[in-house]
This record gives C-alpha cells, structure tokens and sequence, in this order.
C-alpha cells in the first residue's frame, strides 16, 4: 500500500476548465436506482427528476487534491462520518488563502454551472466551508469520509505513530489529507458536493 499523499496542488487546476454532466432518476419510485444521461441546455435547478451531476476535469472523473497542513477540531464525527479542517490563520497564510479561496471559487462554479445566480436560490446549494455564528474563529471544511461494507474507506498513517486509524483521531489533531470531489448530489431539494478524505497524514 503507498501510504504517501499525492502532493497534488490547487495550481494544477483551473476551475473554469471543469466540466459537469447532468444525470436524471429514470425512476423516482424505483427501489434500485437508475440514471440517465441529461444533454439538454436546462440548469440543474429547474429539472425536477435530476439526481446528480458529475465533476470532470480533463475526462478524469474527479477533482483530486492535496491540503495544506490543516487542523481537524473535533476528531472523527462516527455519527456523520466528517471531520472539520481549519482554514488556520487563512488571511495571513498565504498558502493557506490560497487553498481557502480554491475551495471557496469551486462552490461559487458549482453554483452557477446548476444555475444558482440569485441570492434568492443561494439556499439550495450547501457549502461546505462552515463559519461559526460570531465570526470568531477562521471557517472550517467540512470532509466526509467514506464508509462502506461497514468500515471506512480511507488510508490513515504517520511517521511517528503506528496503530493509528479514524477512529482515534484525537481532537485538534494536524493533518494534511488528499481529498476529492466527484458529484453534486441533490438531496430533500438541496445540492451537496462534498469532499472526501482518501489519506489522511497525521503531522
């Protein structure tokens, strides 16, 4: 197993060059889903049976890419399955900026390729980069971590410790992660595209 990180940085993308392809229920009904591909020019948000919609870049089926040393606040939440990231120290770190503002630009992209372009709609899509109410603290990113088969999908490794896994990340803990996108899926009429954690390296 190659327990290293891809090193793959933000640079490498330029978000205007992402692709998205619709993808209708068949069957809204059915018990075992169905998709189709949708090729007409109708935004996302007025398509009533839309179920999804793929992010490509470069016929690669995903946007890949590897964090800046971050801070996960509160451990691995089982419930959720998500860990919170801290964009820490964001407007001074110029790195971190950086990184912060791809994040940010690829929603604002997201946004307007599903046709959300009125604040009247900005609730149908769910960000991921959080605030706190006061606006105390720099914002956070929320990351899923896949679960499947009743076990995560996700390598977790350090230099200085063995034994580690998901399960025993202690709060606070420094990580830098390759985390990727691959859909915005429509949920309860409310779009989701989430990052997904795929290494996680403990500092």
């Amino acid at each position: 197993m190659d327990k290293s990180l891809k090193k793959i940085h933000h640079d490498q993308y330029k978000i205007s060059d992402i692709k998205y392809s619709k993808y209708l229920d068949k069957d809204c009904n059915a018990k075992k889903k169905e998709f189709i591909s949708d090729k007409s020019k109708e935004d996302a948000i007025n398509i009533k049976n839309i179920a999804y919609i793929g992010i490509y870049y470069n016929q690669n089926p995903l946007i890949y890419v590897t964090t800046p040393i971050m801070v996960c606040l509160f451990g691995m939440d089982n419930k959720s399955k998500q860990m919170s990231l801290q964009f820490k120290d964001y407007k001074t770190d110029p790195t971190m900026n950086a990184f912060f503002s791809f994040i940010q630009n690829i929603e604002i992209n997201n946004m307007q390729n599903l046709g959300i372009t009125d604040e009247k709609d900005a609730d149908k899509y769910s960000p991921q980069i959080r605030y706190d109410k006061q606006n105390k603290y720099d914002p956070n990113l929320l990351v899923k971590v896949p679960f499947k088969n009743n076990c995560y999908e996700v390598d977790v490794f350090s230099d200085e410790h063995d034994n580690i896994n998901v399960y025993n990340l202690n709060n606070f803990t420094k990580m830098q992660c390759d985390i990727y996108i691959d859909k915005i899926w429509k949920y309860n009429e409310i779009y989701y595209c989430k990052w997904k954690a795929r290494k996680i390296y403990l500092v």
